[in-house]
C-alpha cells in the first residue's frame, strides 16, 4: 500500500468526509496535464490525459472510457485500486455517481472540478440524502507536498496572417456579443485564441497559464508574463489580481464557460450569472487559418515519410526507435511542439487505443502492424492530428480484411451526404460493425474538434445526440475510424478535416493528404466507387508531394 493512499485514508478522516473524488486534471480544467500535477497518475500511476477517481477508506477507484482501458490495465499495479472500464455507452460521471452510496459525504477539490460537473454531482447526491463538500486544496497534492515553481513564459503573438484577425477584432466581437456584459475566460484555449498569443513551454497545449475577464471597456489578461501588446482593448495584470478583481464585480452580467467550481464561487452573488459559449468564436476558422492549416498538414505528411521509408527498409528496429524518428522528423519540418505524445504501437500494442509507452524492446518485425497516431504545433499554435497504419513485409488475410474494412469506413464517411456530424459516425460505425462485428470492436468516438487544443468541443463527432448539429463551414474535426482486437493488434485511419462549402453544399474536405497503405488493402472488398474513391485519394498524394 502507498505511503499517499496512507496520507489520504487520514486525509478523510482530518476532513469528515467519506469520500475524495480526484481527477487528471489542473486548475484551468485541460485535458493534457504534466504528471508534477496530475493527481490521477500521482495515486494510480494511469498516465491517460482523461480520467476520474474516488479515494474511499480501503480502496482508490479509478474510471477510464474506451480509449484506455488497455492502458489502465497495464500501469494499475497496486491491489488497493479498483479499475472501473467505462464502456462507450456510458460517461465516467455515470459510472462514478452509481458507486455513491446514500447518505455519503463526497470531498471534491473546487479548483480542479467544473462548475457544471460540480452541479451534477450535487443533484445526484442530494437524490441519495448525501451531500457534497467544497474543498479549498486538492488532497491528493496536500498528502503528496510535491508542486511547481510559478515562472515567466515565452509568450508570442501570432501573426494577423494566420490569425485572420486582430486582436481588438476578436474582443469587439465579444463585447457585441455580451453587450458590455463582464466575461470571465479561463478556458486557455479561448484566452489564446482571443488573445493570438502562443506559448511553447508546457507538453501538448500551445497555450499558458492565465485568466481573463472581458467588459464594456476592453478586456485584461492576468498572466505572470511582461507583454507588449499590440492592443488598444487587451492590458495585461499579474496573475493573482484575477482573484481581487472578480470579486470586485457587483450587480452586473456575468458569463463564464468552463469555469471551476473554485473561480465561480468567487463571483459576487448580487450579479446576474449564466453561462457564455466563448468556444463557439474559435470552432469557426476564417481562411486565414484555413491556410495556415494546409500548410501545417502538408508538413506533418512530409514528417511521416520517415516511418513510411523505415518500414519498408529491411533494418528490424523498436516501436522507441519509430517514434524518435518520427519526432525528430516534425521538428525539422519546422514543428515548435507536439500537441500529444505521438502514438507508435506495433503488433498486438496496435490494440491498446492511446498507447503511450513506445518499447525499447518491442521489435517491429515482418508481418507486423504498426499504428502511428501524431500531430505537432507550428508557428500559428493549431494542432495537427494524423494516424495511419503500415505492415512491415507482408500481411496476413486477416489483417487486410481489419485494415480494408476501416479503410471502407472512412471511405464513406468522408465521401458519404452528412447533414449532421452525427451522420459521419454512423456511416464509418455500420460498416465496421456489418463487417468485424463484435470481433474487433469500434470502441471510441469517430471524431473531435481540433483547433488550438487537439481536442476540441465544439464540434463533436459520436454518436451521441450531442453530435446532432448541422455541419458549420470551416469547422475542423477528425474523422478516424478504427477497429481492435486484443491480442491481435489495430487499424485506424484519421484525417483532420474542414467542412467545406463546394457547389452550395458542406462537406469534408481532407488538411491531411498522405496516402493509405497499398499492400494492407483488399480491392475485392471494395466496390466501384470505394476504388474510385481510393484512387482519387492515393493520385492526390502523387500529386501533392511526389510531382514536385
Amino acid at each position: 500500500m502507498s505511503n499517499l493512499f496512507v496520507k489520504l485514508k487520514n486525509y478523510l478522516k482530518d476532513n469528515k468526509i467519506d469520500g475524495l473524488y480526484f481527477n487528471s486534471t489542473n486548475e484551468y480544467l485541460m485535458e493534457y496535464n504534466i504528471l508534477e500535477l496530475n493527481s490521477a497518475f500521482k495515486l494510480t500511476g494511469f498516465t491517460g490525459s482523461v480520467s476520474m477517481g474516488l479515494v474511499l477508506k480501503d480502496k482508490v477507484h479509478l474510471f477510464v472510457d474506451s480509449r484506455y482501458h488497455a492502458q489502465a490495465e497495464l500501469q494499475i499495479k497496486d491491489d488497493f485500486i479498483v479499475l472501473h472500464k467505462v464502456p462507450l455507452t456510458k460517461t465516467l460521471t455515470e459510472e462514478f455517481l452509481e458507486l455513491i452510496p446514500k447518505k455519503f459525504r463526497l470531498g471534491v477539490p473546487a479548483k480542479k472540478i467544473s462548475k457544471n460537473l460540480y452541479d451534477i454531482f450535487e443533484k445526484n447526491l442530494s437524490e441519495k440524502q448525501s451531500v457534497i463538500i467544497p474543498l479549498n486544496e486538492d488532497g491528493v497534492e496536500v498528502c503528496d507536498g510535491s508542486y511547481i515553481q510559478e515562472r515567466d513564459y515565452d509568450i508570442r503573438e501570432i501573426s494577423v496572417d494566420i490569425a485572420g484577425k486582430t486582436i481588438d477584432n476578436k474582443i469587439k466581437a465579444l463585447m457585441r456579443k455580451y453587450k458590455g456584459a463582464n466575461l470571465i475566460i479561463t478556458d486557455l484555449s479561448d484566452i489564446a485564441y482571443f488573445t493570438n498569443l502562443r506559448c511553447f513551454d508546457f507538453p501538448y497545449i500551445s497555450s499558458f497559464p492565465s485568466k481573463m475577464i472581458v467588459n464594456a471597456e476592453g478586456a485584461v489578461l492576468y498572466v505572470n508574463s511582461d507583454l507588449n501588446l499590440y492592443s488598444k482593448l487587451l492590458k495585461s495584470k499579474y496573475f493573482n489580481e484575477f482573484y481581487t478583481d472578480l470579486t470586485k464585480i457587483k450587480n452586473s452580467d456575468v458569463y463564464y464557460q468552463n469555469i471551476s467550481l473554485g473561480d465561480y464561487n468567487l463571483i459576487d452573488k448580487s450579479n446576474n450569472i449564466a453561462e457564455g459559449k466563448f468556444s463557439a468564436f474559435k470552432s469557426v476558422k476564417n481562411l486565414n487559418e484555413i491556410e495556415h492549416y494546409k500548410a501545417a498538414f502538408n508538413a506533418s505528411d512530409r514528417a511521416l515519410k520517415v516511418i513510411e521509408d523505415m518500414v519498408n527498409s529491411d533494418l528490424i528496429l523498436s516501436e522507441f526507435d519509430y517514434s524518435s524518428a518520427l519526432v525528430e522528423s516534425l521538428y525539422s519540418h519546422g514543428a515548435c511542439s507536439l500537441s500529444f505524445k505521438p502514438i507508435v504501437a506495433c503488433g498486438d500494442n496496435s490494440a491498446i487505443i492511446h498507447y503511450s509507452s513506445p518499447s525499447k524492446n518491442k521489435l517491429v518485425k515482418n508481418g507486423d502492424i504498426l499504428l502511428v497516431d501524431f500531430g505537432a504545433y507550428y508557428e500559428g499554435g493549431y494542432a495537427t492530428d494524423t494516424t495511419r497504419t503500415f505492415i512491415k513485409g507482408k500481411p496476413s488475410k486477416e489483417q487486410k480484411r481489419l485494415y480494408t474494412t476501416v479503410l471502407k469506413a472512412f471511405l464513406n464517411a468522408y465521401h458519404r451526404s452528412c447533414k449532421q456530424y452525427y451522420d459521419i459516425d454512423i456511416h464509418a460505425r455500420k460498416i465496421i460493425e456489418k463487417n468485424l462485428g463484435k470481433e474487433f470492436p469500434f470502441a471510441h468516438s469517430t471524431g473531435h474538434g481540433v483547433g488550438i487544443n487537439v481536442h476540441e468541443v465544439p464540434p463533436r463527432v459520436s454518436n451521441t445526440p450531442l453530435s446532432k448539429v448541422k455541419l458549420i463551414e470551416n469547422t475542423v474535426f477528425s474523422i478516424e475510424p478504427g477497429a481492435y482486437k486484443e491480442g491481435f493488434g489495430g487499424v485506424r485511419l484519421e484525417n483532420t478535416v474542414y467542412a467545406a462549402k463546394i457547389n452550395g453544399k458542406i462537406r469534408p474536405v481532407s488538411l491531411s493528404k498522405y496516402k493509405f497503405e497499398e499492400k494492407l488493402i483488399d480491392k475485392s472488398l471494395l466496390n466501384s466507387l470505394e476504388l474510385k474513391w481510393l484512387k482519387e485519394w492515393q493520385d492526390e498524394y502523387e500529386r501533392t508531394y511526389l510531382s514536385k
